[in-house]
C-alpha cells in the first residue's frame, strides 16, 4: 500500500465515501511525478507501477510502500492485470500512442505525459479511440494548473481584458539541452521534436488556455539547431534547439511564440507571457523558475494605470486531481485529449511552414 498524506483539495463527502480509484504509472523517470500527486488524493490509491528498468522499479516500490504484486516491467501485462481504473503514461515520447492504445484496449482512463504523441495522426487514433471506449484521455499539463496561471486565466475569462487580439509567450533556456549522448530527446523519429515539442507545448497550451482555446486558423514558423553541435558533441541531433511561430486565431487575433533550449539570452531560463485586449493587457513573468507579480495594464477615467493581480487561487487542483474528479463525475478533464490534439496539429504545423516556408492552414 502507498504511503499516504492528507490532502490539501477540497472535496465532497461523496467522494470521501466512494470506492477509491486505483492508480498506476508506466515510466518511473517523469512518472515519479505522477505519484507523488497520486499519493496525496483522498479517494486514490497507487495499485501498480511499470519501468522496464529493475532498480527504478524496486527503489520505486520502496520509496512508495508497494508490495511486489503491483510490480511490473511489461505494461501489457499490468494493463491486463485488473488491478487499475486510471493509469498515467510517462515513457518517452515515442511510447505515448502505442501505451495509450493498449490502456484504453485494457479499458483504463490514460493521463498521458505532453506532448500528447509525436504528431497530430497519432493524437487523432488516441483521441478516436477514447471516445470509442467511452474513457477518459487527459494530458499533463501541469504549467497551465499552476496558481498563476489560473488566476490570469480566470482575469481573462471573466473579460477584464476585453477582446484579446494578441498575445506574445517566450520561453528561453541560455544553455538547456536535455539529456546525454544518445539521447531519444535528440531523435525526431522518438520525440517528435526539440524545443517545441518539449517546452513549446506548455507555452503554447498556456496562453491558449488564458484565450479560451479559440479556433486556430493558420501557422507560419520556423526552426533553427544552432547549438547541438557545440553543447552536445558526442550526439547526433536533427531536432530544433530554437523556434519561433506566428499563429492566426479566429476573429483575427494573433499569437507570436519564441522557444529555445539554448541561445544567448540574458536570465538562465525566463518565460514571459503578453496578453493584449482592448480594456487592458497583462504580463507574465518567470525568471529562473520564480514567478513575479502578474501585471495589469488599464486605462481608467482617461488615466493609465498599472496594476498587480494579487488575487492567486490559494488551492488549486493538480492535473492528477483534476483527472480524476473527471472519472467520477463523468467530465471532460480540463487538460483534455482534445487539447493535446489540437496542440499536435499546431506542432505539425510549425514543422511543415519551417520545411516549406510557407503558411500552413490548421484542421480545427
Amino acid at each position: 500500500m502507498a504511503t499516504r498524506r492528507k490532502t490539501t483539495s477540497t472535496r465532497t463527502s461523496a467522494s470521501r465515501t466512494a470506492k477509491p480509484i486505483r492508480t498506476g504509472v508506466v515510466g518511473l523517470g517523469m512518472g515519479r511525478a505522477h505519484l507523488n500527486q497520486y499519493r496525496t488524493i483522498e479517494g486514490a490509491t497507487i495499485a501498480a507501477i511499470c519501468d522496464v528498468d529493475e532498480k527504478r522499479l524496486a527503489a520505486a516500490a520502496k520509496e512508495y510502500d508497494l508490495p511486489d504484486s503491483t510490480l511490473f516491467t511489461d505494461s501489457d501485462a499490468m494493463f491486463a492485470s485488473g488491478l487499475l481504473d486510471v493509469v498515467s503514461i510517462a515513457t518517452p515520447n515515442f511510447l505515448h500512442h502505442p501505451l495509450t492504445l493498449a490502456a484504453l484496449d485494457a479499458g483504463l482512463h490514460v493521463l498521458c505525459e505532453k506532448p500528447l504523441a509525436l504528431n497530430a495522426r497519432q493524437a487523432q487514433e488516441m483521441v478516436s479511440k477514447a471516445k470509442r471506449k467511452r474513457r477518459k484521455l487527459g494530458l499533463h499539463f501541469n504549467h497551465r494548473m499552476t496558481p498563476a496561471a489560473r488566476a490570469l486565466a480566470a482575469y481573462c475569462h471573466a473579460g477584464d481584458l476585453g477582446r484579446m487580439y494578441h498575445a506574445r509567450i517566450s520561453w528561453h533556456r541560455r544553455r538547456g539541452i536535455p539529456g546525454g549522448p544518445g539521447s531519444w530527446f535528440y531523435d525526431s523519429k522518438r520525440s517528435g521534436g526539440g524545443c517545441l515539442i518539449d517546452l513549446g507545448v506548455h507555452a503554447l497550451d498556456t496562453v491558449l488556455y488564458c484565450l479560451g482555446y479559440p479556433k486556430v486558423i493558420s501557422v507560419s514558423g520556423q526552426t533553427q539547431n544552432m547549438f547541438g553541435k557545440r553543447d552536445k558533441p558526442d550526439s547526433t541531433m536533427d531536432v530544433e534547439d530554437f523556434v519561433t511561430a506566428y499563429i492566426r486565431l479566429a476573429e483575427g487575433a494573433t499569437i507570436a511564440l519564441e522557444v529555445s533550449w539554448a541561445s544567448h539570452h540574458e536570465h538562465p531560463e525566463q518565460v514571459v507571457m503578453a496578453i493584449y485586449g482592448t480594456e487592458g493587457g497583462a504580463v507574465r513573468r518567470t525568471e529562473n523558475y520564480q514567478d513575479a507579480p502578474i501585471r495589469v495594464y488599464r486605462r481608467e477615467h482617461g488615466n493609465l494605470v498599472d496594476t498587480e493581480l494579487r488575487t492567486l487561487p490559494a488551492q488549486t487542483p493538480s492535473v492528477q486531481q483534476d483527472f480524476l474528479d473527471a472519472v467520477r463525475e463523468g467530465r471532460e478533464p480540463i487538460c483534455s485529449g482534445e487539447h493535446g490534439l489540437m496542440m499536435m496539429r499546431i506542432i505539425d504545423a510549425v514543422y511543415s511552414s519551417s520545411r516549406t516556408g510557407k503558411e500552413v492552414r490548421v484542421r480545427s
